[in-house]
């Protein structure tokens, strides 16, 4: 059986400068659980990003940093009680790609994910939204802001 799903472009294809936070967010009402794969693109420099965080919020944020980060699925040079795993080295000759996963049970409505890329490059966020009250059919609010204007939020409806 091929589970019910629904794609959701969060950061689609941003060009990034260095140290520049790309961000963006969804709602997620009526779905049980996320599967984020998150790719950077092969730089010459293999210095991992500066940072990777999932954030939730129970309104609409105004701003990506009125957002609270999951301590479990923030990344950092190293753990500490804000964050959970240790970015790795890039690869500075096939793309990166990242998996997260979250149990949207007992988590707020709005889930977001912000990165900040150590060089200049190509960065882009997709998730799938998996057992969803209506199926992957049924439509789902998306609110579409962003934090910087080299990014959007696209919906991709499955028919």
């Amino acid at each position: 059986m091929v589970p019910d799903y629904l794609p959701v472009s969060i950061i689609n294809q941003s060009a990034t400068a260095a140290e520049t936070t790309v961000s963006g967010y969804m709602d997620t009402l009526g779905y049980d659980y996320i599967h984020f794969n998150i790719l950077q693109r092969a730089t010459v420099v293999t210095s991992p990003l500066t940072g990777l965080r999932v954030r939730e919020d129970d309104t609409v944020p105004t701003a990506f940093t009125d957002m609270s980060a999951i301590a479990a699925l923030t990344g950092a040079a190293a753990t500490s009680t804000s964050a959970g795993f240790v970015l790795p080295t890039n690869n500075s000759v096939v793309d990166n790609m990242y998996h997260l996963a979250l149990d949207l049970r007992g988590r707020k409505r709005y889930i977001g994910v912000d990165m900040v890329p150590t060089t200049s490059g190509w960065c882009s966020v997709n998730a799938l939204l998996f057992r969803g009250e209506e199926g992957a059919n049924a439509k789902i609010s998306v609110d579409a802001t962003l934090t910087t204007t080299v990014g959007q939020l696209r919906l991709d409806h499955r028919a």
